[in-house]
């Protein structure tokens, strides 16, 4: 039986004095919306082992396993956001912006992000999985994208709690920053507008692109990813420069792609305009409702970042029908996802 230190009791005394001053927690997870006896025992009782699967020795926590603490909440309560399979949380009807998590022995596992999964996570260079932080056997946690608390390093509050040194990123690489602030104000330099606080339907957030040769969100994925993103010509990636425009990709480049701007490959600005229903893309200027020239897809326009009913957590979007978290109505394969930027042509989009 694991026994309590005197830097658990520490931590504990710390978060309970200092949670409303310091935490720098996103729209959950902050002042009125937790309180420390939520997720925290006060007294901590010989019998209950305190995790081990939450970081850095945060003290007594209510439930042992950390997934199992964080889906008291985020699973069917109403109470908030729910993140794993059908949406049931406070924002029933929402069409969640990240889509939702699966669990490993679920039977969907190759759909998005699974919660106790050992696999090495895919694209990860060196190899990443999450024994390498949370220890042997112990799977992929909440924790190691989120951090419950808030900024981890002391900076900048991070858009959905989300680390700014997940994976294999140093501390600080991979932050997201968002309009907190002034929440209803988009403020460019910001890389996530957020409309509404506790609200997570897609039509409530957008993506700014503050530096249009770098995208926050990929950063953030290539912790863990990191094979998958770059910019055209990345070694990684691809692509060879013909006349004006590029082709030969390897890998779809994650920033430095402005829809229609490289030429090759069919990109079209006019197509992704003409959808009704379109992917979220990253803008410099805020133009998403009538996207310019500047609008620029990254992970997040391709892959709900949670999961959804299709591999690897993509949307099949085919720009007709009602939105859904899987696409939308009259999407069903990967190219109405492909079509949402690019024009069809013989042997392509059939």
């Amino acid at each position: 039986m694991l026994q309590p230190t005197p830097r658990t009791y520490l931590s504990a005394l710390f978060a309970v004095l200092c949670l409303g001053a310091a935490a720098h927690a996103g729209d959950y997870h902050d002042l009125g919306t937790l309180n420390c006896a939520e997720c925290h025992r006060m007294h901590f009782r010989g019998e209950v082992a305190r995790s081990q699967t939450e970081l850095r020795d945060p003290g007594p926590l209510l439930k042992r396993d950390i997934n199992e603490l964080c889906l008291a909440c985020h699973d069917g309560s109403r109470r908030a956001a729910d993140v794993v399979g059908p949406n049931q949380g406070s924002g029933q009807g929402s069409i969640r912006q990240a889509g939702y998590l699966n669990r490993v022995g679920h039977g969907n596992e190759a759909s998005g992000h699974t919660l106790g999964s050992t696999a090495v996570a895919p694209g990860s260079n060196p190899a990443w999985s999450a024994e390498l932080e949370n220890g042997a056997g112990v799977g992929l946690t909440c924790v190691n994208c989120h951090s419950p608390h808030g900024s981890r390093d002391g900076g900048g509050r991070t858009y959905r709690n989300l680390r700014s040194d997940a994976g294999h990123n140093p501390l600080g690489r991979g932050a997201v920053t968002y309009n907190h602030e002034s929440v209803g104000t988009n403020d460019p330099t910001r890389d996530v507008f957020v409309r509404r606080s506790l609200e997570y339907d897609e039509a409530e957030v957008d993506f700014n692109e503050p530096d249009r040769s770098d995208s926050a969100i990929a950063r953030f994925c290539a912790g863990c990813h990191d094979l998958f993103h770059g910019v055209p010509g990345d070694s990684n990636v691809g692509g060879r420069r013909t006349g004006g425009g590029f082709s030969e990709f390897i890998r779809h480049p994650s920033s430095g792609v402005d829809i229609g701007a490289l030429g090759g490959e069919r990109s079209s600005l006019a197509t992704f305009a003409a959808k009704s229903n379109r992917v979220k893309v990253q803008s410099s200027s805020g133009t998403w409702s009538s996207p310019a020239s500047d609008a620029s897809p990254t992970c997040i326009s391709c892959h709900k970042a949670h999961g959804n009913g299709n591999p690897f957590g993509l949307i099949y979007r085919s720009g007709n029908g009602q939105p859904t978290e899987d696409g939308d109505t009259g999407g069903r394969s990967v190219e109405a996802l492909c079509g949402q930027c690019h024009a069809t042509s013989n042997g392509f989009l059939p």
